[in-house]
Parts: C-alpha cells; structure tokens; sequence
C-alpha cells in the first residue's frame, strides 16, 4: 500500500494542512492561491492512491467519505457519513484502507469509522485453537480475550474466529465455534466505542508500517478488531500478536494474527469486560508456541481513543 511520502508534493501538502492544521478547503485554497474544488481535488486524488488497491466507492460517495475522513463535515453531514458507513461493509473497507497512512499525519484525531470492522477476507479457514495466559488481575471485571476457532462473525469476511474470556490466574479453555446465525446477522447497528491509530514506537523495526483498531457494539455484544499492513515477513515458528494496555496494569493477550487480503494481517473476535478498562493496543512479534504471557519485541502501538 502507498504511504504518504510517496505521494506528489502538492498533495502531501494538501493533506498536511488539512490535518495536521486542521484547515478547511477554503483556507488551504487562499493560502495556495488555489480554487477551494483545486484543493478538494488534490485530497481526493491523494487518499484514492492510499487506498489501493481498495475498491473505491463511486463518485458522491467516495468524495463524502473523503470529506468525513480530513475533518471538513460536521453536524448533521458528518452524521449522515457516519451512519452510511455503519451500513456499508464496502465503503468501511475503503475508509479504512485510507485511515490507517494518514494516522502518520493525523494521529488520534482521525474521526471514528463506524463498525471496527476487520477489512479484507481472513486466509484459509478456521484457525488453531490458542489459549492466552495472565497473571492474577487486580479488578475481575477487566477478563480478557483468547483466539478460539469458529466462523467470523460479521458478514462477508470469510472464516475467521472470535475471542472470548480468560479467567483470573489461569488458562482459559477454548469456547464453542460461533454459530451461523450469529455470521449471518447484519451489523448495519454497529456503533463504534474506539478506535486506535498504530504507529510504529522510536527504534521500532517496521518503521513504516501502520494499523487500525476499533471496538464496536452491537447489542451487548462487543466487537474488536485490529488490521496492520508493511509488517516484514514474520521468522519461521513466530506471529504478530495483539496486546491490550492498560495504565498500571499487564498487558492482556487477544491473539495472533491472520492473514488477509492486500499483504496485511488482522484479527476479529468478540472482547468480553469494559472495553475502557483498556487504554491502548500493542503489537508484537511472539513465539507463535506457546500463548505468550508478557509481550515482546513491539511493532506497532497506539492509544485508545474512546467515541463521546
């Protein structure tokens, strides 16, 4: 996937202004002796690149999600987006292959993409059982999450897994695969609860590569999902894994992650607790046996940014 600094100057400038400055189309155009649809234009053609090689929605809806995306909507606009993409599956895949290179510029002030939904179909079928082991929790109510196999569940992403609860102090045992119904239901209610921009640390060893979390519900049903892509190969017997941080606290194991489509890897399942008993998101590079306990090298982190 292209990043930013391979992208025409003029529109790198276009989308630093925009959010980094927080500029409106308008200001950028009288600041670059430009027309305000010149400046529009020169962002449009700029997140098309990032996002390849999404399929794009067409025209309107491709220039509304844009607009959504570099802060220049708001009120009833900004809601309108929101809850279009909350019904779209499609166009929450081509949001979010453009959010996660421009989190390199605008960090946690990207505006939340409605579902958390892992994008791209999961490789293969349905994935090894792994259970996730922690140490004693201070507060029960922050269990954490484990890998079990089972069918994705949310629509049209292929095979996949969800997550369930790990005990205080010991090791979970693997949950019953989801069932069908539960994959065949619409998640156009979806509402997102945060979402987490991953950057790579100073002295990380991927320095360019990116990822996107986010925690929706549905029902009382929450849903975590966390996508990365320019992550070097993993070594033989090693996986990228995903952590959630706490201040204060151990890290908590989710899972390994899958491949999917377009070279990157993701993961799926259904977070059990208070999602804001958690402040962030790590990932790491782990012995893929046995369930790591403490994490390791880290690739990519980011804090959790929670929807008002």
């Amino acid at each position: 996937m292209p990043s930013v600094e391979e992208l025409p100057a003029d529109q790198r400038a276009v989308l630093s202004l925009l959010l980094a400055q927080a500029k409106s189309y308008a200001e950028i155009a009288a600041t670059l002796d430009l027309s305000p649809t010149a400046v529009s234009e020169r962002a449009y053609a700029a997140l098309s690149t990032l996002a390849e090689p999404e399929k794009a929605p067409s025209g309107k809806r491709r220039a509304e999600i844009s607009d959504y995306l570099l802060g220049q909507q708001n009120g009833d606009a900004a809601n309108k987006t929101k809850r279009a993409l909350a019904r779209s599956a499609s166009d929450r895949a081509w949001a979010r292959a453009v959010a996660a290179p421009l989190a390199e510029i605008a960090g946690d002030a990207l505006p939340v993409i409605p579902g958390a939904e892992l994008e791209g179909a999961l490789a293969g079928g349905a994935v090894e059982t792994a259970s996730a082991q922690n140490g004693p929790r201070s507060e029960a109510g922050r269990g954490g999450i484990f890998l079990i196999a089972g069918v994705l569940l949310l629509v049209a992403l292929g095979a996949g897994f969800g997550l369930g609860r790990v005990t205080d102090g010991s090791d979970s045992s693997a949950g019953q695969p989801s069932s069908s119904s539960a994959a065949n239901a619409s998640d156009a209610d979806a509402t997102a609860i945060a979402q987490a921009a991953l950057k790579p640390p100073a002295g990380a060893p991927a320095s360019k590569a990116l990822g996107f979390a986010g925690i929706s519900a549905q029902g009382d049903k929450r849903t975590m999902s966390v996508v990365a892509r320019g992550l070097p190969a993993a070594p033989k017997g090693s996986q990228y894994g995903v952590w959630l941080t706490s201040n204060g606290e151990p890290a908590v194991w989710l899972g390994y992650l899958q491949e999917v489509g377009s070279g990157g890897v993701g993961l799926q399942g259904v977070l059990n607790g208070d999602p804001k008993a958690y402040s962030g998101v790590l990932l790491t590079l782990e012995k893929a046996n046995p369930t790591p306990t403490n994490p390791s090298t880290s690739y990519l982190v980011g804090p959790l940014v929670f929807a008002s």
